[in-house]
């Protein structure tokens, strides 16, 4: 017998009902880190018998993957809209800079979770499995493409576009961790932004 699809509102709710879940277990895992973490806490915080639990995830392990792909895919939403606009380079940097602070602003606690795992401080970035690399990897293309563009315009000097992808990347990654470990107050990230906007133009060489 073929089982019924379910209703749009039944897997509107249930597509909210795991994001929920998901939220309630980005949190856990940032606060309490990977060792730390319970199924239990996380059920109970995101209102999940034991059981209901484990019927959706089997593993903390498949949980907290699923924690990191999907707040990655949301990132690389948001960021692959700012790349692919029509935009000059330098205004694209802008927006880049000002989407992912906004993210960490917002998701502050997947972006501490993010620098454990990148970090060595919790798991290795190798067993966030296949679909996190395909996300990391295709954000990295993306920049590199804009910058390939970029170059081929004359908007930027003609460099390899990887290592100037490595630059924006890392710097802004940088400078993101070391105002969550000076304590992430958000008028001082605020403050800090347009310096880093400026070193970046400078550093890639944009015409002004």
């Amino acid at each position: 017998m073929t089982a019924t699809p379910a209703s749009p509102p039944r897997e509107r709710a249930r597509s909210a009902r795991r994001q929920a879940l998901l939220e309630t277990a980005e949190q856990v895992f940032a606060e309490r880190g990977f060792e730390g973490a319970t199924m239990a806490e996380i059920g109970t915080r995101a209102g999940y018998s034991a059981g209901n639990l484990y019927n959706v995830f089997e593993s903390k392990e498949a949980l907290f993957r699923e924690v990191i792909t999907a707040s990655s895919r949301a990132l690389n939403e948001a960021l692959g809209a700012t790349l692919a606009a029509s935009a000059p380079l330098g205004e694209t940097l802008d927006r880049f800079v000002d989407v992912m602070v906004r993210f960490v602003i917002e998701h502050r606690a997947f972006f501490a979770l993010y620098v454990r795992v990148t970090e060595g401080r919790d798991w290795t970035a190798g067993q966030l499995g296949d679909e996190w690399r395909r996300l990391r990897d295709e954000h990295n293309a993306t920049i590199v493409a804009r910058l390939r563009r970029a170059m081929t315009g004359r908007e930027i000097p003609k460099e390899d576009p990887e290592a100037c992808a490595d630059l924006v990347g890392g710097t802004l990654y940088r400078h993101l961790v070391r105002w969550i470990d000076l304590g992430g107050r958000e008028e001082d990230l605020v403050r800090s932004l347009p310096g880093v906007r400026r070193l970046l133009h400078r550093a890639l060489g944009v015409k002004r």
